[in-house]
């Protein structure tokens, strides 16, 4: 048989038989072969490892929330993905919180809304849990959709989340259902279910305690392990800023947990009579404020801030500041709480005394004042 015809710059190698010229490249291709599963391994080791990291987090949060960023990266090794980290201060704070109720709010851009749909994953390695987070409407569910869609897909890499019911199925079997409530009526589309937590993003979009308050009745469960919560974002203002204000704001400081009250009597809700735990208060309440400054991503080039200094008075105040005590056409808009409000205490005899009424349209009032004349302010 005659030799085979060599290409162009292509030496002869007529020394070695066909056979194992064969034999070389079978050699030669499984070296290669060997080669890249090795890297395969590699990368199947590295992605089991990120799993297992972020399992970590997701049991960290669900043990009592993260403490600190530096808690997180502890859990971290150098080469892996960190998948969140709360900033810290306030966002850190919500996460930590054990209270039944937390209202997280205030100013714009403090990182209220992914906070929340982090806090939603407490028990998301529990098949008993089920979470339930609403807006006003449907249009406004579509950016926290999205947003979760980047968060949990690498939390949660076999998660699937169906969008014909905008339900999250967790490879635990537990479930986040994405929906809304437009009117008070629509609540009773969760009649006759339970969830083992429920958030609000804006409640402050709801002019009356009403869903609120329902929507407590739809928290339950039969698993001893879970602790149920209820959770709310919300701004200053808006329709439904002053039962919000009643509810979270007035009763103590910021960041200090409180027996929940009601909003009209402003008296501690207990059991009833006939309750084993009769005149016992029910559950705690805190309200966490949160600040721009808080996210150092917004802060970071000013932009975001500088649109908020240019809003009008009221609204910068709100948006800006996080002030709950500012109203439209207040007769005093320079008022302070910081400022102008001080902890009770015994007023003394001498102080001379004042009083002041004030003939307003719907509620006449008479408010009795002491002066010191001796402070020196």
């Amino acid at each position: 048989m005659a030799r085979p015809k060599l290409k162009p710059g292509e030496q002869g190698n007529y020394h070695v038989s066909r056979k194992e010229q064969e034999t070389r490249k079978v050699r030669k291709r499984l070296r290669t072969h060997q080669r890249d599963l090795k890297k395969q391994e590699k990368k199947a080791v590295r992605k089991r490892e990120k799993i297992k990291n972020n399992k970590e987090l997701i049991n960290v949060i669900q043990s009592g929330g993260v403490t600190t960023n530096t808690e997180v990266e502890k859990l971290l090794e150098d080469d892996q993905e960190l998948v969140f980290a709360p900033n810290t201060g306030p966002q850190t704070d919500f996460l930590a919180a054990p209270e039944k109720e937390v209202l997280y709010g205030g100013a714009a851009g403090g990182g209220k809304s992914y906070a929340m749909l982090v806090d939603l994953l407490r028990y998301a390695n529990n098949s008993n849990h089920r979470a339930l987070l609403l807006r006003r409407t449907l249009a406004e569910l579509t950016e926290l959709i999205d947003q979760s869609k980047k968060l949990y897909f690498h939390a949660f890499p076999k998660a699937k989340f169906k969008e014909s019911t905008k339900t999250w199925e967790f490879p635990s079997g537990a479930t986040a259902l994405f929906s809304y409530v437009d009117k008070d009526d629509d609540v009773y589309r969760y009649q006759g279910q339970s969830f083992t937590w429920i958030g609000i993003d804006e409640l402050g979009h709801y002019p009356s305690p009403y869903v609120w308050n329902y929507l407590r009745s739809r928290l339950r469960t039969a698993d001893e392990t879970i602790e149920t919560y209820m959770r709310a974002t919300a701004n200053p203002g808006g329709v439904g800023g002053w039962w919000i204000k009643k509810m979270f704001i007035d009763p103590e400081p910021p960041n200090t947990p409180f027996w929940a009250t009601d909003i009209d009597t402003e008296k501690t809700l207990v059991y009833g009579q006939n309750h084993v735990d009769s005149g016992k208060p029910l559950f705690h309440r805190k309200f966490i404020p949160a600040r721009l400054t808080d996210n150092p991503y917004l802060m970071k080039t000013g932009e975001y801030e500088a649109m908020l200094y240019s809003l009008p008075e009221v609204e910068r105040k709100r948006l800006l500041e996080g002030d709950w005590d500012v109203a439209e056409g207040a007769a005093f808009t320079e008022f302070n709480r910081s400022v102008h409000v001080v902890q009770p205490f015994e007023v003394p005899e001498g102080w001379a005394k004042i009083r002041a009424g004030d003939y307003g349209y719907s509620s006449p009032s008479c408010i009795p004042v002491k002066i010191n004349h001796t402070a020196s302010e």
